[in-house]
């Protein structure tokens, strides 16, 4: 029997831009003890646009995990690297909040598609970097995370990504980006020192969280080769990575994960299966 589920929305866990920073807690609802892993969604969007809702964390929560769901500022509030600053205060936020809901602060895992598929893989690869840690808050706590899985996710920004994978200019693409860093000209050192501090493939370490990555052969904004770039680099220092391709599956979140309600699709049960294997045990429900 499945358990019901408990859920705790507009919670703050910051400030930034002059606002509170929201989070949404989903946890099934049995005995806190003993403390449970807990997995974070970070929602897409291009940096400018998406929310926490919907959110496809019900099958993990339904398995036993706490779950949360997070908001962040988005790139016409804040430039990069506020967006990483956020879900970093996030991660401090819940871990010092740990004992409140039952969470392992040993055992946290973080997904997310596009945008914050990207945040996801960021997060994964730069514990403890200064530059990435912002002033969010509950500063004596770790910001790291044991486990990523990344859908669809942008992991390099130091080149071309339409002329390197051989596709036309996504103009959508592009204006996202610039956006996010506030310019595309990569002989601008500033420009450039921000666009390798957003880039994952950049800050690859032998200590960088193991990682599942999602993506679709087809995706014509983020071209599949930015996960085989990140899959390669982690490989290559000794992480486990690996990389679940979907053949003539463009970028849409809906087609690869399908919806909440319908029976569960072969990569949420890839994502479910990744997240028990890197923080088991997961107390039955």
């Amino acid at each position: 029997m499945k358990p019901s589920l408990t859920l705790e929305t507009d919670i703050p866990y910051g400030t930034g831009s002059g606002r509170d920073l929201l989070l949404d807690v989903l946890r099934p609802d049995v005995p806190m003890a003993p403390p449970r892993p807990a997995v974070i969604w970070v929602h897409g969007g291009g940096w400018r646009g998406g929310s926490r809702e919907p959110n496809p964390n019900p099958l993990l929560a339904r398995r036993g995990f706490v779950t949360a769901s997070i908001g962040y500022r988005l790139s016409d509030e804040a430039i990069f690297p506020a967006q990483i600053h956020d879900v970093k205060a996030a991660i401090r936020f819940l871990r010092h909040n740990a004992n409140h809901w039952g969470i392992d602060p040993e055992r946290i895992g973080i997904w997310g598609h596009s945008a914050g598929g990207h945040l996801a893989a960021l997060m994964a690869v730069s514990a403890g970097l200064p530059a990435l840690e912002g002033e969010g808050g509950c500063a004596d706590e770790s910001s790291e995370v044991q486990a990523a899985a990344p859908m669809s996710p942008p992991t390099d920004f130091l080149v071309d990504w339409y002329r390197e994978s051989g596709l036309p200019v996504h103009e959508d693409g592009l204006s996202a980006i610039a956006e996010l860093l506030d310019g595309l000209d990569l002989d601008d050192p500033v420009i450039r020192d921000r666009a390798a501090l957003a880039s994952p493939v950049a800050m690859v370490t032998a200590e960088a969280a193991p990682m599942l990555i999602v993506h679709g052969s087809d995706d014509d904004l983020v071209p599949i080769r930015q996960a085989r770039k990140l899959v390669e680099g982690l490989t290559k220092v000794g992480v486990e990575a690996s990389l679940l391709e979907l053949p003539g599956i463009g970028h849409s979140r809906e087609a690869m994960i399908g919806p909440e309600e319908a029976p569960i699709s072969a990569v949420r049960k890839h994502v479910l299966d990744f997240f028990v294997r890197m923080l088991w045990p997961v107390p039955k429900p």
